[in-house]
């Protein structure tokens, strides 16, 4: 199947996982569920944003370094107290950064530009109305919609909720994705590795990729090609989670049971290939509404079927709005002939240059060659026997 078509066919079969209320603090990285709208001015008082002295700014259209004012000082008002006094002509109360400006004044003046002891303090040029004070609303309107729903909650919006007295956010619920790795010839990291055996890179390739998501995450282990315990795995995995992603096991060999176990645990088969290369080899099926995403073993058709499929799906199911891979225009700095009767999906490194994007294609595009993965942030699409060319535009997807 087109991996397109797939796409379109599991983003329309997917909805979102539940809303909770979640503390601001756990909230990083979750999916807002409503928009954010706020309820109070930020500041709700004009405040001064630094030490000095406040006065009425009429009273010092007469200063000068020759000629300076003197006001009488007539309190102090550190943040977080109000002043309960009235400043009248040539009166002066000393303030504090981030104190409320008391009633009468309308300007600061910094304690660098001034003369002053306990009684009075000397101003040595005219002011401004409004000069060096922090107005109401000045960093956060009333009414304003300062985040929407679908929005990804970063320290910005966890601050300006703080600031605005909000305590819980309504957020999706955390997915669930229960991780399964299959193949009698893998090894965990951290074992020795016998004759005849690999480690398991797949597993750490998915959860590097999904923990920048901030969802939960459950591996099943390594289960080997024994149809039995492939069984017993899959239904535990799909009954703890709301949707499960394995490698290994999807090709045509005798021991690629995938199919064979989905067949006898009932699962209904959506995809059985894509049309892509790397990443043909792959199954997706449903257990009632609950999708298996079995990916090829071979590492770069593993990642590159789960950028192309099953991360817009992913992120479809989180609550993001914006869950499409973010497609951009490339100039090619080298050429690539795709000789494949398959669309390609090439692993390269894009930059930006001026206002054009460039896109340099790893040499090594291999479905084993992890390494062709360092420094890649992209794919370049390449369509089914055409050579591209150094300098040709094409489409490539970004990821991270």
């Amino acid at each position: 199947m087109d991996y397109k078509e797939a796409k379109k066919i599991l983003l329309k079969k997917v909805e979102t996982v539940g809303i909770e209320n979640c503390h601001i603090l756990d909230c990083h990285k979750r999916v807002l569920a409503s928009d954010l709208i706020t309820k109070l001015d930020v500041p709700n008082f004009e405040k001064s944003p630094l030490d000095g002295f406040c006065f009425r700014a009429w009273d010092t259209k007469n200063a000068s370094v020759d000629s300076p004012l003197e006001f009488e000082i007539i309190d102090e008002v550190p943040c977080g107290f109000v002043s309960n006094k009235k400043i009248g002509a040539m009166q002066s109360i000393k303030i504090l950064t981030g104190a409320k400006l008391p009633e009468g004044a309308d300007c600061v003046c910094k304690y660098e530009d001034t003369e002053f002891n306990e009684k009075t303090v000397k101003i040595f040029r005219p002011f401004e109305s409004g000069e060096n004070i922090i107005h109401i609303g000045e960093d956060i309107k009333k009414g304003v919609l300062f985040a929407k729903k679908g929005d990804i909650v970063d320290y910005g919006i966890v601050g300006i909720s703080a600031s605005l007295g909000i305590e819980k956010l309504e957020v999706y619920k955390k997915l669930k994705v229960g991780i399964i790795s299959t193949g009698t010839e893998l090894v965990e990291v951290g074992n020795d590795l016998i004759d005849g055996k690999i480690y398991n890179s797949n597993r750490y390739v998915l959860e590097s990729i999904l923990k920048n998501l901030n969802m939960d995450l459950t591996y099943f282990g390594i289960v080997k090609d024994d149809i039995n315990k492939l069984e017993e795995v899959y239904k535990n995995a799909i009954e703890n989670s709301d949707i499960v992603i394995s490698t290994g096991g999807v090709s045509v060999g005798d021991y690629d049971l995938i199919n064979s176990t989905f067949k006898r645990l009932g699962f209904e088969i959506i995809v059985d290939s894509l049309e892509i290369k790397p990443g043909m080899a792959c199954l997706i099926a449903d257990s009632h509404k609950k999708l298996i995403f079995a990916l090829s073993g071979n590492p770069m058709s593993a990642i590159t079927s789960f950028y192309a499929v099953c991360l817009p799906v992913i992120k479809k199911m989180m609550g993001y709005t914006d869950y499409e891979n973010k497609k951009i225009k490339v100039i090619l700095k080298n050429s690539y002939n795709n000789k494949s009767g398959m669309n390609r999906f090439l692993r390269c490194k894009i930059y930006q240059e001026g206002e054009k994007n460039f896109a340099i294609i790893n040499d090594k595009q291999g479905n084993i060659m992890l390494n062709s993965m360092i420094g890649c942030n992209g794919f370049v699409m390449v369509e089914k026997k055409t050579e591209a060319r150094e300098g040709m535009v094409l489409d490539a997807l970004l990821i991270s």
